[in-house]
């Protein structure tokens, strides 16, 4: 149920005021990082959409109270979005990538929802493949940003 309420703000998003033609670069993507045996901020999520509008959350771990803090991407980190969930999308996903949380890496969780549907994979830092690298290595570049 929550994936098909994803899947249609985003296609609300997409159609906005262009007389109903959806745009093919909407998107809106959920990064979450994990770990598990460690101290202090263990769990951390950014929302984003192709519009800018960003969220971060973080917590001692995935469950517990989170502290939220909106922001609005830079131009340069939303014009480097787009490429690289253009880029993503170029291959099909698998659902996991590695050994997600097989010693203390810890994991990623990447949604991607769009006009093309959903995706999500669970990424094993040590394992990240090709297609999804650049979308993971800037939305964790954002989200450290989003945390300061």
């Amino acid at each position: 149920m929550r994936i098909q309420a994803v899947v249609l703000a985003v296609l609300l998003m997409a159609c906005g005021d262009s007389g109903g033609e959806p745009d093919e670069n909407a998107f809106l993507a959920l990064f979450e990082v994990s770990y598990g045996n460690c101290a202090g901020v263990c769990y951390a999520r950014l929302d984003v959409a192709s519009d800018g509008a960003a969220q971060v959350s973080y917590a001692e771990r995935k469950g517990r109270l989170e502290t939220k803090r909106p922001f609005l991407l830079w131009q340069s980190e939303l014009d480097g979005l787009l490429e690289d969930v253009a880029l993503s999308r170029t291959e099909a996903w698998e659902s996991q990538y590695g050994c997600p949380e097989c010693v203390d890496q810890g994991q990623y969780f990447l949604k991607l929802a769009g006009t093309d549907g959903v995706r999500q994979a669970t990424v094993d830092p040590n394992a990240i493949p090709e297609h999804l690298a650049p979308l993971i290595g800037r939305l964790d570049e954002v989200l450290v940003r989003g945390l300061r």
